[in-house]
């Protein structure tokens, strides 16, 4: 069995390229070979009668499936347009990816999530009124959390205090698109990883940074293996079959009493800190799943 992974070839975070010839390794144990592949390595491309091709920059034998580990979404597409089977698909990747269609579709669960506001669209820079502004605060608190709908490793988030707060980031961003929600104080700092496979909850972690409102383990999070009651298993598979996913990891904050609240999901999941946390081997069993599938 013949696999592709691919990643970002831009994205120089060397968690990523850990987790990737990982679970290149991981194949090896269970005789699938998978080849380690940069988005930009390839070039999805069109003949002149409109047939996907795909031509490349390395030696590539053809896959029997990819593990997508990219939001590259335009090459999944593609690539799912050339027949390959995907692992995330690219639907599902697209609906994790962007903050705001995630949300939309999460709507349509019945699940509890942060209060939430998408900024309007514009071509080159916002003009937000102060009555727009003024009832964004009305709507969701005296803080609030801004979140450009395109962003990883919390890098993209930011707790904003004020009307000037508000407006200065906002016209930072200019023409990126935002989403704004309620701050859950009960969970700064704090929450906890549902890392799930297919129907199944393969475990969670809670991650803690006591130095930082965001719980990133990139930004500092410490984090340890912990047991989820029923209600925290429930939202997150829920959450994560609403978005169709295959794998993922689901982000849950701490309401008030313990009332889980859904963050928000990942299609790329970094599980090596849950690894590590757990002594699971997620990767493994993800190949089982894949295969299972296939």
């Amino acid at each position: 069995m013949k696999g592709w992974i691919i990643y970002n070839g831009a994205l120089r975070i060397k968690k990523v390229e850990r987790l990737v010839q990982k679970l290149a390794q991981e194949g090896k144990k269970k005789k699938i070979d998978l080849m380690l592949v940069k988005n930009n390595q390839i070039m999805p491309c069109y003949s002149p009668f409109g047939k996907p091709e795909l031509k490349s920059l390395i030696d590539l034998e053809e896959p029997d499936f990819i593990i997508f580990w990219d939001k590259d979404i335009f090459l999944a597409k593609h690539l799912e347009e050339m027949g390959y089977k995907l692992f995330n698909s690219r639907e599902a990747i697209e609906s994790c990816d962007d903050k705001a269609l995630m949300h939309l579709k999460l709507s349509k669960t019945g699940l509890r999530v942060p209060k939430t506001i998408v900024g309007p669209f514009v071509f080159q820079q916002q003009n937000l009124s102060d009555e727009y502004l003024d009832r964004v605060f009305e709507e969701l608190g005296d803080k609030i959390i801004l979140k450009e709908t395109h962003g990883s490793f919390g890098m993209q988030v930011y707790l904003i205090n004020s009307k000037e707060e508000l407006k200065s980031k906002i016209m930072e961003l200019g023409s990126r698109r935002f989403i704004m929600q309620e701050f859950i104080d009960t969970s700064c700092g704090k929450d906890i990883r549902v890392n799930i496979i297919g129907d199944k909850v393969i475990g969670a972690m809670e991650r803690v940074n006591p130095s930082d409102f965001r719980a990133n383990i990139t930004l500092g999070a410490v984090g340890k293996y912990v047991e989820l009651n029923d209600i925290q298993k429930e939202v997150a598979l829920k959450a994560h079959k609403a978005l169709n996913l295959d794998f993922s990891g689901v982000d849950i904050l701490y309401g008030k009493d313990g009332e889980p609240i859904l963050c928000e999901l990942n299609s790329n999941v970094n599980y090596l800190s849950f690894e590590e946390a757990s002594g699971i081997n997620f990767g493994s069993l993800l190949l089982d799943y894949i295969m299972e599938r296939l």
